[in-house]
């Protein structure tokens, strides 16, 4: 476990400092608390497909990133690691800016499962553009 306390001030500055992916797609961290983790995707020239669309991929970061905060967030722990997540494309993601919020299914000593939910900043919560269930695995003390 880290010193570090995971509030959102510092969960802003580890992605900008150690996951520099976020920036160049355009994400940023919006809320991170113990129940949730909000992202924004304010997006770039280069992360569509033609048609306009917002590339699978993207999506599947967004996830990934709001997934990771939240485990900052509840666990106050920086050693987890994903183990697996599914994620459901819903209809093209042609508005931007887009927000996914991450919520805890399930907290066990081990294994956190959250589902997470994309949609347009413009719509509402209910007009989702992509779902993912995710998996983060919480390694045990002193084992890295």
């Amino acid at each position: 476990m880290t010193e570090t306390q995971w509030n959102l001030a510092s969960i802003r500055n580890h992605v900008a400092t150690h996951l520099p992916l976020a920036a160049l797609l355009g994400i940023e961290v919006v809320a991170a608390e113990p129940s949730r983790a909000r992202l924004r995707l304010v997006g770039n020239a280069g992360i569509g497909r033609p048609g306009g669309a917002v590339a699978g991929p993207v999506l599947y970061a967004m996830a990934d990133f709001a997934t990771y905060a939240l485990t900052l967030a509840l666990r106050q722990e920086d050693t987890a690691a994903p183990s697996n997540m599914l994620i459901n494309f819903f209809a093209p993601a042609l508005e931007q800016p887009l927000l996914c919020e991450a919520v805890t299914l399930r907290a066990g000593r081990r294994l956190i499962t959250y589902d997470v939910r994309i949609w347009p900043e413009a719509a509402d919560a209910g007009r989702l553009v992509a779902q993912a269930t995710a998996n983060w695995a919480i390694a045990r003390r002193g084992v890295r």
